[in-house]
């Protein structure tokens, strides 16, 4: 303990000596530690930012039935395809939602309704979970409770139906009255038709506990949403999982190049540090060349005098790593609130990561130079040769 203390004691001397020095070797070092901890920062803060965007557009994958085909025909005759109706066990895909990065999903029941003569698209839905994942829909009138119904605005002046009004539909299986809640508009396929809970809709079609697709909101977590889809289609024989490419892609891509981008800036700055801390050590050393040789001369060891430069290195990586984790974070701060419009907490992952990096920048850096030490006479040293 006592050699460690009286080495610690050398180092600090040697650092304060040699202030202008030292203080060089510590900004490159806080600067490229703040670098890496503020992009990673930002990079981090992006990549909830832009999930939590794209959760506004409601589900990136959508399952779907493999729908029976048969082709009708005879001889040199085509009647064309038959393509019978197909369902979804409700059950198989809830086990498989739950897991496989699928944090939100909304299930969905599509058929044909009878208002009197007239027949009509309608779908069967969790009212609860629309509302939450589709944020764009928009209501005339309020959410519907038990027995209650949405239309779409196109089928409800079909109909000339409006909030408050009262509609029968009926389906192959059974038929039920419904009081209209409220006349949706997305300027999509969603204003042609009539919305009514799932339950209802799985009565009157009499299809049991099956849904007509699926739509899912999955989390990537270092995979692709096409290996996402693949693992799940592997999960669900009979069906066929896509993606919902202009939101996939979209999100994925973007911020793919932004972090590549990141991480190029960060590798030039990193090079370009090494070679000052390099450039900077190596000056350190030949002017130091009569102290390095007088240490010898007195009995001290390469690997002893090698020690001291390495305390040296060690002291200005960890005060380096330590600057650069506060300026990365003020800096971290400043692009999220200006450029995000969002407050980035304190992460203090990011607080051992700059601190590694600055003691790495400073040890590779010191490597060269520190070797130099080994082949040192100390004779011709004290001469100044």
């Amino acid at each position: 303990m006592h050699r460690w203390r009286w080495l610690m004691h050398i180092v600090l001397k040697s650092l304060a000596y040699r202030q202008g020095r030292s203080l060089l070797l510590l900004g490159v070092l806080a600067m490229a530690a703040s670098l890496v901890t503020s992009l990673g920062i930002v990079s981090s803060a992006m990549g909830l930012r832009v999930a939590e965007e794209v959760r506004k557009y409601g589900a990136n994958l959508v399952v779907l039935p493999a729908a029976a085909r048969i082709e009708v025909g005879s001889g040199g005759l085509d009647f064309g395809t038959i393509t019978e109706p197909a369902y979804l066990p409700q059950d198989a895909l809830l086990r498989v939602v739950g897991n496989e990065g699928v944090t939100e999903y909304s299930l969905h029941l599509r058929g044909h309704l009878k208002a009197g003569a007239l027949e009509m698209p309608a779908e069967g839905v969790d009212f609860a979970v629309i509302r939450r994942l589709y944020p764009w829909w928009q209501l005339q009138g309020g959410w519907p409770g038990a027995d209650e119904a949405v239309i779409g605005i196109d089928l409800a002046a079909r109909l000339k139906l409006k909030a408050g009004d009262r509609i029968r539909a009926a389906g192959t299986a059974g038929a039920r009255e419904f009081r209209v809640a409220g006349v949706v508009s997305t300027g999509g396929e969603e204003d042609k038709l009539l919305f009514i809970p799932l339950a209802r809709m799985q009565e009157a079609l009499g299809v049991g506990s099956s849904v007509s697709q699926a739509r899912l909101l999955a989390q990537t977590g270092g995979v692709t949403l096409e290996q996402r889809a693949a693992r799940l289609q592997g999960l669900l024989p009979g069906s066929v999982v896509r993606e919902v490419r202009q939101v996939a892609r979209t999100s994925e891509g973007l911020l793919k190049k932004v972090q590549l981008l990141m991480a190029l800036v960060t590798a030039v700055v990193l090079i370009a540090a090494a070679s000052s801390v390099a450039s900077t050590m190596s000056m350190t050393v030949l002017e130091r060349g009569k102290e390095i040789g007088l240490l010898k001369a007195m009995g001290a060891t390469r690997l002893g005098v090698l020690l001291l430069f390495c305390g040296e290195a060690v002291v200005l990586g960890l005060t380096g790593g330590g600057v650069g984790y506060l300026l990365g974070s003020g800096i971290a701060r400043f692009v999220m609130k200006t450029v995000f419009m969002v407050s980035a907490g304190i992460d203090l992952r990011f607080a051992g990561l700059s601190c590694a990096v600055s003691l790495c920048l400073a040890l590779l850096g010191s490597a060269g130079p520190m070797m130099s030490v080994f082949r040192l006479d100390p004779v011709r040293s004290l001469r100044g040769e």
